[in-house]
Parts: C-alpha cells; structure tokens; sequence
C-alpha cells in the first residue's frame, strides 16, 4: 500500500500541468547560489587544536584550571640566523619587532634577548635586569666585533638563554611569541601575518631562517585545509559529472546531476555553519563525500531508467517504473549508510562526531533530491535516445557479468582464496598505529616541517609540557626541604633523551642565591633553610617567578620542551616522568602532566577506542538493518562478508605502509563500510526477488547482476576516481583519507563482483543438502 501510494503520488507530481519546470529549476539553481554565498558568509573556518579535544576529558579540564593561574604555553618561534646576529643594529631591530608583536591583541609576552631578565649579583644582594638593555643600544656606534663578542658572551653566560633563545654556538636566537588563550584558527593566522610583517618591515626577512611552533602549526593547517576544498571540491564535482556523461552519455542527466550534487553539498555544509560548528581539517572532507555519493545514487537511478527505455516504456510511466526498481534498495542504502556515518559519533573527538552526523543528514538530503527532486525534471526534459549497444553501461554490464560468472563457476575456489589472504594479511593488522603527530600532516620538504627541524637542531624541542605539582596547602612551596626533592625530581627528568630543557621556581631561586652570593658557584643551588628561602623570595622583583608558581605558593609547574612530537612518543615520555614520580617520597604531592604535548598524548586512546566503537556501531546497525530487509539471518551474514572484507584490506595496507590511525584515517572504517554495502543491497534485493518467483540460485545470480551489475560498477569507477583525485593532495590527511577510501571501494567493488556470487552459490548448495536431508 505505500509503495502504491508514493507512485501514485509521483505521478501526480510528474503531471507537466502542476509544475512551471524551467522556471522550477531556474529557481533551484538562484536559491542555491544565493545559499551557498550565505553559507560561505557564516560558515566559521576553524581548525583550532582545542577542537580536537573533548570538553569533559581530564586532560582538558586540567588544561582549562591551569590557564586560570598560569600562562598559555601556546608559542610562535622566529629564528634568526646570519652575519651581525648581535650587532647593535640587529638588536634594535629585535626589539621592535618584539614591541610591534606585543601590541598585538592576542599577544601575551614576547621573548627576546632584549626583553628577558638576568639576575647579576651586586654589593649588597642582586638586581633583576635586562639581559641586553634595548634603551642603551647605539644603532649608529661602530661596536665591531668587541661589542659583539661582549654581548654574545654575556646571552651564552646566562643560566637559561643558551639553547632556548640562542644557539650555543653564537650562530642563531630565536623571537617567542607567547599568545593568549585562543580559540580560533584565524587569530594565529593573524598573529603569524602580523610577523611577517613586522620582520620585513625592519628589513629582516633574509635573517629569518625559521618559523615554527603551536601557531605557526595551526595556521599551515589551515592554508592547506582552504587549499584542498577550494580545488578539490570542484574537481570531484567536475571528476563525477564527467564520468557521469561518459557513463550515460546523456546531456540532461549530468545537468540535472550537477543540480542534484550542489544543492546537496549546499546543504550539508550549510548545515553545518547552521548549527554553529566550525569547518575543520576533517568536516572539510564532507563536500567531497557528498559529491560521490550523490553521483553514485544518480547511477542506480539511471540505470533503472535505461532499463525502463529499452522496454518501450514512456513518460512518465518509465520514470515511476524506474522508481520502483530503485525504491526499496534506496530507502535500506540511505539507512545503512547514515548507519555507517552516524556510527562515527561514537568517536569521542567533537569535530569526528560533527563529521558523522552531518555525513548521514546528508545521505538522507542525497535521497530526496536523487529520488524526489531529479525524476520530475527527467519526465520534462529528457527526451533524446540513450545509448545502445556499445556505449553508455555496456561496458560495465560485460565486466560484472565476466566477474560473477567466473565467481559462479569457480565458488569454493574463490571463498577459498578470498580466506587464504584474509589469513595471510591478518599480522598486518597489529601494526597499525594510533597517532597524533601533526607535523606528520606535512611532507618532508614542507616549509613548516623544515622549519620545525631547523629550531630544534639550533634550540630545544618545540613539543611543550608540564609537570603540575601541587601542595598540601598555601606556603607549602616557601620549604626548602620540599624543594630540593621536587629539584631532584627535576634532574632526573631533565636527564631523559627526549627532554631538552626544564624550567622551575627552583632554577630561578637556584639563580638569586647564587647572585646573593657574590655569584660564588658553590651557591648555584637551593637555600639549605626555609628563612633564606623566604627572604629571596620576597627581594625578587621580576617577572618570571610568578609564571611558574602560583601567588600562594601551593601550586607550582615545571616547563618541559621536549624533542619528540606524536602522540606514542609524548606518552612514552609522560609514563617515564611517572615512573620517576612514584619513587619521590613526598605523599603530600599531588603530580600532574599538563601541556600541549599531554592533551596529543591522549588523542591515542581516544581513537584507538572511537574506531573500535565506530566499527562495532556501523556493523551491528547495518547488520540489524540487512536482518530486516531480508528477513534471514544467513542472508544477512552473506550479505556482510563482502563489505568486511574491504576494511580488513584497509586496514592490511595501512599496516604495511606505516599508515597511522588518525583524524584522517579513523573515518574511512565508517564511509567505506557505510558506502560499499549500497552495492550489495541492489544487487542481493534483485537476487531475492527471484529467487522469490522460484528461480534457482545460479540463475537468479546471474541475472541479478546482469541487471545491477553495470550500475554497480559504474558507480564504483565513479567513486574509486573522485576518491583517488584526493590522493594527489600535498596535505597528508587529505591525501591518506582519499588513498584509502578509493582503495576500500576498489576492494568492495571486487568483493561484490567476485566473493557475493560465490557466497550466494555456495549457500544454496548448503540449503539444498539440507532440504534434502
């Protein structure tokens, strides 16, 4: 009864007299336009760090108190390299460019040789003062190589300048930019722009050999996330309708296929700017996936109504007869494959979940435009021959047919095989590896890669962490015995491969008690009573105490830059910092890792644990969903093995190559299995429904896939190019997402052509000894 009463309600829709069609689809196309332009204005660019982290997670919400008392450890790092670094005139320069960077509003400090303090000892205790003073630098003198060498001594003199902002051979120093809080893409672009421009505004552009850190990560991130949907995204829509025409061979079809695309795309992104959600690294690849998608259905439809033509059916009667050859496995395509994106949300990273939900909103627009909005417009305009014998889907029937029946011929073989590599790749699996390395995200020859190589070889590791220690109360740091065991402490990490430099209250208290000393070396430590501790403490007037112990002196942080930069070797890092916490015996201390590098540590879990989530979800949906369209649980476990059998390759290949599991690649387990089971429905509902007339299972294979087989290698070829297009993408994520989901569809295409019609074989002879017995 509602299969009779959509067609009869399509026929009415398709009655010439009801609809104004050109002006119908003029309309379409306005109101798309102006959609999309509204779109563009309100859809936010983000692809700010803290995205990628869950609110509630314990790595952010420490994050989020720390910031509350501390400074960001979010940095944009200059490096200056070249003749003159310490001239007077290069200083001067510096420093301006330091002051220019300081205005700027989401700048919170500037590091530089001119703007640091050093502690010096003087007759009656110790000054805190300008390492170099800015004010005293005479740019027009003729210092030479004397008042050089003075100024270079005295940075490389200092406790803490040699390797954080000066090269201990005297040949680079380094600029720190340390910003604000921030919560947006755009604002590091501006404050890496506002660089640029600062350092040629003093003509010190061929001096700067490096750029690198957090900001300038995020910005390069976003240069190439806008680089790929800008080029991208046309070219899989032009890719698509381009195949499309060779596929169909037919003018109308393409026009109304390229409505059907936009207005999808359209939507889908618009969504997103809708319900106020950023347009990340990874929702960025929606577009993509909508554009295949939608050209993947139009195929199944105008394989349908090529069929319905060479019958002799007529408008609209044909269109209506080729809707209910596609409706059912249609509306069970649209529900398996939301079940596939949704099951995504499952990922608990938020722009993952973003890119789910709206991936299966979009399959459901994808629908109603495909089944709903095209066929009107194909009952008035297309009225021109299709192909016939060799062109169009002629080609494509040929090769499915070849496939199944040599699938047919040859079942237990081909089970048999498919099974023997399936073991034989199975070790693969277990090499597969999490991991949030973002300078991974860039090739080797990328600027911000060898930016970030150039810094760590002059300086220290670019990779931020914290050790948050906190006391059984206010003062609990004004002891001096408590100190000297969080120093060892200290020591002892700063002794680890992987650490570059560690900062504390204890290093700066270390450098007044030396500099109370008459800067004797035997001082150059911690004050052996809580008296001298006290006194130092309360004389110190600058400002660098203050960011790495709280005002009560029951919270303190030691700063960590480390050299290593994934995820697996932060955390390899965070767990021999632990194993050294434990052996402290100081039970009144609570001990904390913190920091950029902790919240990518953690990143690992997440996604291990969300792919395995997202996995188990998509399969137990789609499975439930194929149990109520067959209404057979063998049915339903042939109709899943061939679609497995593609992730399994995936991931087979993503251990063999060195792929790791990450933002990119933890989406393909849902799109490919979510996408390729399509396929597999119009083929098996064709199978079913003759088998259901009584026709035996070789035959009823058979004609199966002469009638879907075309259609579903057609829209295969049209997926695996559009997907393949992405591969050539300089940034990796984009490159990885589009390799691998062309090379799972490639794998489900052959699954479906050669293992199904096996299966199907296969199972009826296991029925028939059954029925027999």
């Amino acid at each position: 009864m509602l299969k009779d009463g959509l067609h009869a309600a399509l026929l009415r829709l398709m009655q010439p007299r009801l609809m104004r069609w050109r002006q119908a689809l003029a309309i379409i196309i306005v109101v798309q336009a102006i959609g999309a332009a509204l779109v563009l204005l309100r859809l936010d660019l983000n692809n700010a760090p803290e995205l990628y982290f869950p609110h509630d997670a314990p790595a952010t919400v420490l994050e989020r108190e720390l910031r509350t008392e501390f400074p960001n450890d979010e940095i944009l790092i200059g490096l200056f390299a070249g003749e003159g670094l310490y001239s007077a005139a290069t200083l001067a320069a510096l420093e301006r460019v330091s002051a220019h960077m300081e205005r700027h509003p989401d700048v919170d400090r500037v590091f530089a040789l001119t703007r640091v303090d050093h502690i010096s000892g003087t007759a009656d205790g110790f000054v805190v003062e300008p390492l170099i003073d800015a004010e005293a630098l005479d740019e027009g003198s003729k210092d030479g190589a004397d008042g050089e060498g003075k100024r270079l001594a005295r940075v490389l003199g200092d406790r803490f300048m040699p390797g954080w902002l000066a090269s201990t051979d005297g040949k680079a120093m380094a600029l720190v930019v340390r910003t604000h809080k921030l919560g947006e893409s755009r604002q590091r672009q501006s404050i890496e722009t506002e660089f640029y421009a600062a350092v040629d505004a003093e003509q010190m552009r061929e001096k700067l050999v490096a750029v690198a850190g957090t900001v300038a990560l995020d910005a390069a991130e976003m240069r190439s996330m806008l680089r790929d949907t800008l080029i991208f995204t046309p070219l899989v829509m032009a890719l698509g309708l381009a195949l499309l025409y060779w596929v169909v061979g037919r003018l109308v079809p393409v026009v109304l296929g390229a409505v059907a695309m936009s207005t999808a795309v359209v939507a889908s992104v618009g969504l997103i700017a809708a319900i106020g959600q950023p347009y990340t690294l990874v929702t960025a690849m929606v577009p993509t996936l909508i554009s295949a998608y939608t050209v993947s259905n139009l195929l199944h439809l105008y394989a349908a109504l090529k069929r319905t033509r060479d019958a002799g059916f007529r408008r609209p009667k044909r269109v209506v007869f080729a809707l209910q050859i596609v409706h059912t496995p249609a509306i069970f395509n649209v529900l398996t494959t939301a079940a596939g994106m949704i099951s995504l949300m499952l990922v608990p990273i938020p722009p993952i979940q973003v890119f789910g939900l709206i991936a299966a909103i979009g399959v459901v627009v994808i629908y109603f435009v495909v089944f709903y909005l095209v066929p009107p417009f194909l009952v008035k305009f297309d009225r021109g021959p299709w192909p016939s014998g060799e062109g169009g889907f002629a080609w494509t029937k040929r090769l499915s047919c070849t496939l199944a029946n040599f699938a047919i011929r040859r079942a237990g073989w081909v089970a048999g095989t498919v099974l023997a590599l399936v073991l034989a790749t199975a070790p693969l699996l277990l090499k597969v590896q999490a991991e949030s390395d973002l300078l991974k995200f860039f090739k080797e020859d990328h600027p911000l890669t060898q930016s970030t190589a150039k810094v760590e070889a002059a300086l220290v590791g670019v990779t931020a962490l914290e050790i948050v220690v906190d006391g059984p109360g206010r003062d609990a740091f004004k002891d001096a015995a408590r100190l000297q065991r969080i120093k060892a402490l200290q020591t002892q990490v700063e002794a680890l491969p992987e650490v570059d430099r560690a900062l504390s209250m204890m290093d700066i208290v270390e450098e007044m008690n030396w500099a109370f000393n008459e800067e004797d070396e035997a001082f150059r430590r911690l004050p052996d009573d809580d008296r001298m501790l006290s006194q130092l403490l309360l004389i110190y007037d600058g400002r660098d105490l203050q960011e790495l112990v709280n005002g009560e002196y029951q919270r303190m942080r030691i700063l960590l830059n480390v050299n290593v930069h994934g995820a697996n070797a932060i955390q390899a890092v965070i767990d021999k910092i632990d194993a050294l916490v434990a052996e402290v015996d100081a039970p009144e201390l609570k001990w904390q890792t913190a920091g950029y590098g902790r919240l990518f540590a953690d990143q690992e879990d997440l996604l291990v644990v969300g792919q395995l989530h997202s996995f188990l979800g998509a399969f137990g949906q789609i499975f439930l969903i194929m149990l109520v369209l067959w209404r057979s649980f063998p049915s339903a476990v042939i109709s899943m093995l061939p679609n497995l059998a593609p992730l399994f390759f995936v991931f087979a290949l993503m251990g063999a190559a060195g792929i790791y599991l990450d933002m990119a690649t933890v989406l393909i387990a849902g799109v490919v299995l979510g996408i390729t089971v399509d396929d597999t429905i119009h083929i098996f509902h064709n199978y079913q429904e003759r088998r259901r007339k009584g026709y035996g299972a070789v035959f009823s294979v058979a004609r199966s896939f002469e009638a879907s087989g075309r259609a579903v290698v057609a829209t295969s070829l049209l997926l695996v190019s559009q997907f393949m297009l992405l591969a050539t993408s300089s940034f990796v994520p984009t490159a990885h997402f589009g390799m691998l989901t062309a090379v799972g569809l490639l794998a489900g295409q052959l699954m479906e052509l050669i293992l199904l019609p096996a299966l199907l074989v296969l199972w009826s002879r296991v029925e028939g000894r059954f029925r027999k017995a």
